[in-house]
């Protein structure tokens, strides 16, 4: 039986289909690579904690996003009027909150896009709902229908 020698160390990684370089590499490198190989424990366990939330709260829980921004609002409100009102006893500074300023340039072109996809896909809703396209019709009620016995089928 031939036995063949190993000339170098760089044969060896040619030959591994997933030496070190090629897998951080694959995973994007840098902190992204650090978090899903686990060198950094408490960044990768926190992303970890954090996903099984987000997923835990919105798809167990079937728990809306807008809810919770209101919700996420409304405690941060609370939170910096009593910081406001108590840090004169405490003889510490109010919180500065930074005020947000935007141009009227850049109000003005959001608010004509707004308007420009609002104008396009109103008459198209107006036409579907009135029954003038069959087609889009049934199509938008088929889909609505099998919408909604999927979310049926769902909570049995």
């Amino acid at each position: 039986m031939p036995h063949f020698s190993r000339d170098s160390d760089s044969d060896q990684h040619a030959r591994t289909p997933f030496h070190r370089q090629n897998s951080v590499k694959l995973l994007g490198g840098g902190k992204v690579a650090d978090i899903l190989l686990w060198k950094n424990r408490n960044l990768s366990a926190g992303v970890l904690v954090g996903a099984t939330l987000i997923w835990f709260l919105f798809d167990v829980v079937e728990y809306n996003i807008i809810p919770l921004l209101c919700q996420s609002a409304i405690i941060s409100m609370i939170v910096i009027f009593i910081w406001s009102n108590v840090a004169p006893l405490f003889d510490r500074a109010p919180p500065r909150i930074p005020e947000v300023i935007i141009s009227e340039h850049a109000f003005k072109e959001t608010a004509l896009a707004i308007h420009h996809k609002l104008a396009n896909i109103v008459p198209v809703l107006y036409d579907i709902a009135c029954g003038k396209d069959l087609k889009k019709f049934l199509l938008v009620h088929n889909n609505l229908v099998l919408a909604y016995l999927n979310k049926r089928r769902k909570n049995m």
